[in-house]
């Protein structure tokens, strides 16, 4: 039996996020005014201050990442989809195209790279979803494995950055 399962046995409650907050610090989240790459001022303890209260926007208590979403649903590709945390990056499903959002974590942008999510993420581009992949204040559209081989291959964002290319994100320069 797992930790998970001996913990939630024993009443206690149980959190898949761990301290992971990146969905309250990669995006920019309007409903709070908060641009992308600033943590939340409601982040608390490695949580959210104010889940399950009233002045929780709409915008916060509708998302789920993919690696919850999953986890919450007890769907089959839960156990191939890392833990946030563990691959540097996080993603989600639009509810009606076929796009995932990736968001990379700034401090290790590198991680998600060498981890599990990258063939999910291959399973995902042959199944017709695009990747729009969001990585240290820039913007890509994957929609094929061919481009997201390069993705993996170099470090488009470091290029970017040597090229002296403007930011698609600016606020990632201030964060």
């Amino acid at each position: 039996m797992g930790q998970a399962k001996r913990r939630r046995e024993a009443g206690e409650r149980i959190s898949h996020c761990r301290t992971c907050t990146y969905c309250c610090s990669l995006p920019e989240i309007q409903a709070l005014d908060k641009p992308a790459y600033h943590a939340c001022r409601h982040i608390e303890n490695g949580g959210c201050a104010i889940f399950g209260r009233p002045e929780r926007p709409s915008a916060c208590t509708a998302y789920v990442c993919a690696y919850l979403a999953a986890r919450l649903a007890d769907a089959p590709e839960r156990n191939r989809i890392p833990h946030p945390l563990d691959c540097g990056a996080y993603f989600h499903r639009d509810p009606v195209e076929k796009v995932i959002f990736l968001f990379v974590d700034p401090r290790r942008p590198l991680l998600w790279k060498a981890s599990a999510l990258v063939g999910f993420l291959q399973m995902q581009l042959g199944a017709g979803f695009a990747l729009f992949v969001t990585d240290r204040g820039r913007q890509l559209v994957v929609r094929d494995n061919q481009t997201f081989d390069l993705l993996l291959a170099n470090d488009l964002a470091a290029m970017a950055d040597r090229d002296r290319r403007p930011l698609d994100i600016p606020s990632f320069a201030t964060a």
